[in-house]
């Protein structure tokens, strides 16, 4: 405990963390505490996904690494989170709006081609910006129901949205409509981006060649009108 250097004051926690505070404002002294906190946590969660996103995805990095990049001690990381699968649990959480906010979007042009391009170009930038954090949760899926969610919840959103995007398409196919849908599913698929990139080890380019070869292929027969009828 450090002391107080008046006598008359009892060192409170935030005393002994070092926070400096005007006498008498107790509100305001709590609220400084739980602002200081929040940065810390916020760091130590910024910094394990830098770690991450520069590894590519390797093993989570340990608490000493963490805390030196946020800037803080050891204890605080551990102050926050009871262990570092928690710590990564946090992070993988703030991937949510992430990929909520490529999974919303609606490309509607009338073209197919321009569809196409536009789904290829947003699936093209969310994997290549949570591809390192996304290998690392699909190892943690095995073991932690929350993060087998967050997969779950963000393949049912691009199915969705290849539903939606490509609804014109979809209908012209008829009975076959869920198998076309299944099979873009899979064209646009994290594991087919990592395919590529990891076991063909192709860059970007050749990773959005390929999809768009595969989404065009399973579609151009179904771009026209069906005959007799009107678009």
């Amino acid at each position: 405990m450090v002391s107080s250097p008046d006598k008359g004051v009892i060192p409170t926690p935030a005393a002994n963390a070092g926070f400096l505070f005007d006498e008498g404002d107790g509100e305001e002294t709590f609220d400084g505490r739980r602002l200081r906190a929040a940065r810390n946590r916020d760091a130590v969660v910024a910094a394990v996904l830098s770690i991450i996103r520069e590894q590519g995805g390797g093993p989570i990095p340990g608490a000493a690494e963490v805390a030196d990049r946020a800037g803080v001690s050891e204890r605080t990381v551990f102050r926050h989170f009871a262990d570092l699968d928690s710590l990564f649990l946090a992070a993988a959480s703030q991937q949510r709006p992430v990929l909520a906010g490529y999974l919303a979007q609606r490309p509607d042009m009338k073209e197919l081609e321009k569809r196409i391009a536009s789904v290829v170009r947003l699936r093209s930038r969310m994997f290549e910006e949570i591809g390192p954090i996304r290998r690392v949760a699909m190892r943690f899926a095995e073991r932690h129901g929350s993060v087998a969610r967050i997969v779950n919840e963000a393949n049912r959103a691009g199915r969705q949205q290849l539903a939606e995007v490509f609804a014109p398409e979809l209908a012209q196919a008829g009975r076959a409509k869920s198998l076309v849908l299944d099979q873009l599913e899979i064209a646009t698929s994290w594991g087919t981006w990592e395919t590529v990139r990891l076991e063909l080890q192709g860059g970007p380019e050749k990773a959005r060649k390929l999809m768009s070869t595969m989404m065009t292929t399973l579609l151009a027969s179904y771009a026209r009108p069906a005959r007799g009828s009107r678009r």
